[in-house]
């Protein structure tokens, strides 16, 4: 594995608990990220084609195996979601088990016992309009007036491309992912949209860098005016007790790259025949 850059983690973790982000530049080769870019966009232009307005899921084969099938679907306007194949070259353990990012998820959750839940995507093409003011996960409403202190759930993103304002980087309020107020949950979108919040800041990032989002975090996708889109990758990492919409599959044959550590964060997964 490729030696990784130092960085201090317990900066690192200071910075996620006061900004419910993180970010780890220069943390993966850009070559490896320009092979994954390179397999992911066949697949989601296939998803691109056969979308339609009312945002029926569309089934995709694998890159290198028939036997997977993941979904993506348009999400609103040229913005489109996709599930991502546990193959290769998506399935990177430069990525997935990048020792940097699993020290760090060590330190935070004071515990190695977690899983890997998710791959996903959010892709924004030309042409993209605003996403709503948002959360993820719907960990908020869990635990009313309560902003829990530590996050179960993270998702560890990573560009595809560089980011930055004109192809639509991502939009985030820092340190909003303690805000536990009912009364403001649906109402997000309407209220940082005519109030005055100065703080809100988007994330340009270059190739290679792999950030941490707490996903009660406030943020929004932006608008893409460049001629590309702008692919986004992220792998989510769950505490046993957190819920999964569904398992991850994969085949055998990758199954058994797995290193032990990579067998027990994905000890939920199921084995396509």
């Amino acid at each position: 594995m490729t030696a990784q850059p130092d960085y201090d983690l317990d900066l690192k973790l200071a910075e996620l608990k006061i900004n419910g982000y993180v970010t780890f530049e220069d943390l993966i080769p850009v070559e490896t990220i320009d092979r994954i870019r390179e397999a992911f966009l066949p697949l989601l232009e296939e998803v691109k084609t056969h979308s339609n307005m009312e945002g029926e899921d569309v089934k995709v084969h694998g890159h290198t195996d028939d036997r997977l099938v993941v979904e993506g679907r348009l999400q609103i306007v040229n913005r489109y979601t996709m599930y991502v194949p546990w193959e290769q070259p998506f399935a990177d353990p430069q990525i997935f088990e990048n020792p940097v990012m699993l020290d760090f998820l060590d330190r935070y959750w004071g515990t190695s016992d977690y899983h890997i839940t998710c791959y996903h995507s959010n892709n924004p093409y030309p042409g993209s309009e605003y996403q709503r003011w948002h959360r993820d996960a719907g960990i908020s409403k869990l635990v009313p007036h309560v902003g829990l202190e530590v996050c179960p759930h993270f998702g560890i993103k990573f560009p595809l491309v560089d980011t930055y304002e004109e192809n639509g980087s991502f939009e985030i309020l820092p340190a909003t992912q303690y805000l536990a107020d009912p009364e403001l949950e649906n109402r997000y979108d309407e209220v940082l949209t005519t109030g005055d919040f100065p703080t809100a800041r988007r994330l340009n990032l270059k190739k290679g860098t792999l950030w941490v989002q707490d996903p009660r975090t406030l943020h929004r996708g932006t608008p893409n005016r460049a001629d590309h889109p702008r692919p986004e990758l992220v792998i989510c990492y769950s505490l046993p007790w957190f819920a999964m919409r569904k398992p991850i599959e994969m085949t055998q044959a990758e199954y058994d790259k797995l290193s032990e550590r990579g067998r027990e964060m994905l000890s939920r997964c199921e084995i396509v025949g």
